[in-house]
């Protein structure tokens, strides 16, 4: 009973209540999208038009605000608000400011990127993956400005507005959907470009329900631009190893998805579709909880309180991993319903809700491992150890490319090999992640 009523516990379920909230939106998005547009190659360069965008967004920004902004922000706060408010405004203009200039990159050289994104499509789709990108910067740019604020927020623990969020840039890209692909078609443009410009409204929405919180707990945008600053520099020392994971994660899921373009049309829809779903009890459970837990374990870091913060990892790790364990097997035996009843809609073929569904099944083998691998991650960050993280990602991702050229491609198992070759390497990323942690921390 003690599990249920800790103060991590009431936090991860505000956060697993609206991550339920968004990935039912998310997945409402997703059946919008199939019936339109059915496992089509018009859809595989959607999803693909997403790649490099992340990529740009998760080099400079998912990496600091998931490993470096939460402990040093916490770390200034508990003795100087102002100077961490400081630190905070610092970061986010120096941060931004690199976003805008890697994205007017990738702007001037979008097409010859396209093709290495896509090499399975023809000329026409490639310019439109091309198009696709260059819209999609600009939600990179707000997105850049929204996670910083909500990594704040997620270190005050104002987890409301920081779980809202999602749900918000869903019913973006839902209204780009329903409104801006009809009217791009009424403008003779292709209907494909008014996803784009959901994506984009998504961010702006993501930011707008943020900003309010952050300006009333004590944010102030400015001027401050000092990247010599003693503190920026650690956050980005601390963040180096991270973003180059992420980074690493980035370009493989990238060179994953130039494999399934190879694949035949839809493939690339298909795995996007099944590992959106996948993520429901990854989210729901892990991310939640490992949100929930992450400024404790900061703060009981900070103090030397080792037995503290063992006492609460190990009940995050207990508490994920049957959890999500209950959920991966309800998924897993009902995968066909489940697909079934989301899927079975406009142009989506019995076909292609059958390997969707069998790439489902598959996925359910990692779930458990994904949803600890967020915790334990958390751990490592908390002790402001970025590096080894970063190691053992690095191996796991070139693992998953090898296995899924192997499987997918050369031994003719197409997205259900791309899928084995995710499972085996989340799993042995996490058996080591935890290994490792138990060795040098405990």
């Amino acid at each position: 009973m003690i599990m249920f009523k800790s103060k991590i516990f009431r936090a991860s379920v505000l956060l697993g209540f609206f991550t339920i909230v968004g990935k039912l939106i998310g997945l409402l998005r997703d059946r919008i999208l199939v019936g339109q547009f059915g496992a089509s190659t018009e859809l595989d360069v959607y999803y693909a038009a997403f790649r490099i965008p992340d990529l740009v967004f998760n080099l400079l920004i998912l990496g600091a605000t998931s490993s470096a902004i939460v402990p040093i922000f916490i770390e200034y706060y508990q003795r100087d608000k102002a100077g961490a408010w400081r630190v905070a405004q610092n970061f986010l203009n120096v941060m931004v400011a690199g976003v805008a200039v890697l994205s007017i990159l990738v702007f001037v050289f979008a097409e010859p990127i396209a093709y290495l994104i896509g090499p399975g499509f023809g000329p026409a789709e490639i310019k439109i993956l091309a198009n696709l990108m260059r819209i999609m910067l600009l939600s990179t740019l707000i997105f850049a400005v929204s996670t910083i604020l909500g990594s704040i927020l997620h270190a005050l623990q104002r987890f409301l507005v920081y779980a809202l969020a999602p749900v918000f840039y869903n019913l973006g890209i839902i209204a780009g959907v329903v409104f801006f692909v009809p009217l791009f078609e009424r403008w003779g443009y292709n209907g494909i470009y008014g996803l784009g410009f959901g994506v984009v409204l998504g961010a702006l929405l993501h930011l707008l329900i943020q900003l309010p919180v952050a300006l009333r707990e004590g944010f102030r945008f400015g001027k401050l631009f000092d990247i010599s600053d003693h503190t920026f520099r650690r956050m980005i020392t601390l963040m180096i190893p991270r973003t180059l994971a992420l980074g690493a994660y980035n370009i493989g899921l990238t060179i994953i998805t130039s494999i399934a373009s190879l694949l035949g049309s839809g493939s690339i829809t298909i795995i996007n579709l099944a590992t959106n779903l996948q993520f429901v009890p990854v989210s729901v459970i892990g991310i939640s909880l490992a949100t929930a837990v992450f400024p404790q374990l900061s703060s009981h870091a900070v103090t030397q309180d080792i037995p503290e913060f063992k006492r609460k990892l190990n009940h995050a790790l207990r508490v994920t991993f049957i959890l999500t364990g209950i959920i991966a097997v309800f998924m897993f035996v009902f995968r066909q319903l489940i697909i079934d009843i989301i899927f079975q809609v406009g142009t989506f073929k019995e076909t292609d809700r059958a390997l969707t569904a069998s790439v489902l099944g598959i996925f359910m083998f990692s779930v458990i491992a994904q949803s600890l691998m967020h915790v334990i991650t958390r751990a490592y960050y908390a002790f402001q150890n970025t590096k080894t993280p970063f190691l053992v990602a690095i191996s796991s991702i070139v693992l998953n490319v090898l296995l899924s050229y192997i499987l997918g491609l050369q031994l003719g198992m197409g997205v259900k090999g791309i899928a084995i070759a995710t499972v085996i390497a989340y799993n042995i990323n996490f058996m080591f992640l935890y290994i490792l942690f138990r060795r040098r921390y405990f």
